[in-house]
């Protein structure tokens, strides 16, 4: 049997190419960037009965990037937490998961801190380190309402 050599030149071409589609797609190892070091929040900005439904003001992020030290130093502003915790010094735990270019930032109100029934927004800072000067997605988990994405250039 005589084979084509045009089939196996476009059978080589396709199996070229699946496994270049496969490898790119994989994403990179995640990473853990940050334990809560360094984060503490303000007092209530504004308050709202627990009960209230309505909109909240909006959240959104600043940072400051020092290149000398690879520190990124994130504000999560109207962050929606517990008006429990929010008077408290570290009532609110931060964690984050680096995925290549994209940090998955977690916001979690400790659970030993007192609840109260109210909600109240705070400004949330904290820093993560061994950041490399690049574009970044960081996306914002927390108990209230949907995440925050925003993407910063370094």
């Amino acid at each position: 049997m005589k084979t084509n050599p045009f089939k196996l030149l476009s059978a080589l071409v396709m199996s070229v190419v699946l496994l270049t589609a496969f490898r790119c797609g994989k994403e990179v190892d995640p990473q853990e960037v940050n334990s809560n070091y360094n984060a503490r929040h303000s007092k209530c900005l504004s308050y709202n009965d627990k009960e209230t439904k309505g909109f909240y003001n909006p959240d959104s992020a600043s940072v400051f990037y020092d290149a000398d030290r690879q520190r990124l130093h994130v504000t999560h502003h109207n962050l929606t937490v517990n008006c429990g915790i929010a008077g408290m010094d570290g009532g609110i735990i931060v964690s984050a998961i680096r995925n290549g270019q994209t940090i998955d930032i977690y916001e979690r109100e400790d659970e030993s801190y007192p609840q109260a029934n109210c909600i109240c927004e705070v400004d949330n800072e904290f820093d993560l380190f061994s950041i490399e000067p690049g574009t970044y997605t960081l996306i914002f988990h927390s108990c209230y309402p949907d995440s925050l994405s925003a993407t910063f250039s370094l």
